[in-house]
């Protein structure tokens, strides 16, 4: 069986450089080392300098053109004769560009394969950026749906919504494909035990779906109580970019009022992942995240988290970290909260998200090559799921 994975652009800015380099090649390793699998990356055309232009998540051109030289090396594979019946397509996005070219010449050369792909998002999310894009966007999802093996998202509520929007391919609720391990190792050194400094890390982008200027009301409310403590923004990119107008300039004119508000750019994964080392908490105050890459990352390092009340986190965040939704006075609350127990107990929270995460990635792995119909949830089933791959291992020997 031929596994032609699909990754995203390796952007080194964000976190498709591990994910579709690293941390999925080796989920599929072991499948690959025991002889039941062949792993082939489908290369893409790429400039490793290449920056988010326009675009909320990836670059608005760099995504068709990246997707859609993927498919034309597919094609050459498939007109190659090196594509067959069984083999499987490994989507890192729903939202690939090009696709249906590859079902057109699958159909035309009769050759059944099975179709997996990530869904982060898409129209279903009033939040999402593609949203307004529904009215065009939903057919092209709905029709992709028809070939689907098998779906995976981050949370129980996003399978539910693509259910209410008409997706009836099996939808397997996995968190996100976090690799913890290699996580831990771009920062060989750490230590939970490390200490911490009084700062609160703020690490999602700027757009409007993670509403930023609230996050600005909390941390202004938060500094000006919390004379020891410092406030982080990060990004990876060269400089902050936002799709909501004036955002940016507002944060940089804050930061020159209050040093202790601090807007870092240009970080590498080694500086952005000291960061979270360094933090004692990580604020977030997102009202589209289906899980989140940055509670994940963060907890690996040891972060206690301060999140909304809303949408995917009440599946996973506890109560006593959850503030109400759009209420300043709730989010400053709940940060007191997480302040005090660090002074108090000079604990690090431990979470066991970032390993639940990492179940979800080897069960991607697991449901591919077995191909999987049963819809599996590692949040509700996280025991069943370990017996999964535990029994799976006992075969492989």
């Amino acid at each position: 069986m031929n596994i032609f994975y699909f990754g995203l652009e390796p952007l080194k800015a964000r976190y498709t450089y591990q994910l579709s380099k690293h941390w999925m090649p080796d989920t599929f390793r072991p499948y690959v080392e025991s002889g039941k699998a062949n792993f082939i990356d489908v290369e893409g055309d790429f400039d490793p300098d290449q920056q988010i232009k326009i675009g909320a998540v990836l670059d608005a051109v760099g995504r068709g053109k990246f997707a859609m030289s993927q498919c034309s090396n597919f094609l050459d594979m498939l007109n190659n004769d090196l594509v067959k019946d069984g083999d499987v397509i490994f989507l890192q996005d729903y939202w690939h560009p090009g696709i249906e070219s590859i079902l057109y010449a699958l159909d035309l050369y009769g050759i059944k394969v099975r179709i997996y792909a990530m869904l982060h998002a898409q129209s279903v999310d009033e939040y999402d950026f593609t949203w307004p894009m529904r009215t065009w966007m939903r057919g092209f999802e709905l029709g992709l749906d028809k070939r689907m093996s098998g779906i995976f998202v981050g949370s129980t509520i996003h399978r539910d919504q693509l259910r209410a929007a008409g997706f009836e391919a099996p939808i397997h609720v996995l968190s996100l494909p976090l690799h913890k391990q290699m996580t831990l190792d771009v920062l060989p050194n750490f230590s939970h035990n490390d200490p911490k400094e009084k700062k609160v890390i703020f690490s999602s982008r700027l757009d409007k779906e993670k509403n930023p200027f609230f996050m600005l009301a909390v941390a202004k409310r938060f500094l000006n109580t919390y004379k020891d403590w410092t406030w982080h923004i990060t990004t990876s990119g060269k400089s902050f970019k936002s799709m909501v107008p004036g955002v940016v300039d507002v944060l940089y004119q804050y930061a020159q009022e209050e040093p202790r508000f601090k807007l870092l750019v240009n970080l590498t994964k080694e500086e952005y992942y000291t960061e979270l080392a360094t933090a004692k908490i990580q604020f977030n105050s997102s009202l589209q995240d289906y899980v989140s890459w940055t509670v994940l990352e963060s907890t690996t390092f040891g972060c206690d988290v301060v999140f909304p009340d809303f949408r995917s986190f009440p599946e996973f965040i506890d109560e006593n970290r959850r503030y109400v939704p759009f209420d300043v006075h709730s989010a400053y609350s709940k940060l007191c909260s997480a302040v005090m127990y660090f002074d108090l107990k000079n604990k690090i929270q431990k979470y066991d998200w970032p390993d639940i995460a990492d179940l979800g990635r080897r069960m991607e792995a697991y449901i591919v090559i077995n191909d999987v119909k049963e819809e599996l949830n590692v949040w509700h089933e996280k025991e069943y799921c370990e017996f999964l791959l535990t029994t799976e291992r006992i075969d492989n020997e």
